[in-house]
């Protein structure tokens, strides 16, 4: 089985692919082009990760929240 027939056989590969595609094309439209390592310094690039993990644990935090009220009857 060729690599891409792999992805499309798995939905969490297939889901990936296709969010990875939706973000480019939001860059592109956002910023004319992809992302380029020479935009940024080293420096500059992990504070950006940085702050996209941080987003990313709050919205975590927001879906442990929720599930944890839906287990304990809450809401």
């Amino acid at each position: 089985m060729t690599i891409e027939e792999q992805i499309l056989a798995n939905p969490v590969l297939r889901d990936m692919q296709n969010l990875l595609e939706l973000q480019t094309a939001k860059g592109l439209a956002k910023y004319g082009t992809t992302v380029n390592p020479m935009d940024h310094s080293t420096i500059e690039w992990l504070k950006h990760y940085r702050e996209e993990m941080i987003d990313g644990a709050v919205y975590a935090t927001v879906v442990i929240q929720k599930l944890e009220e839906m287990q304990n009857g809450t809401k």
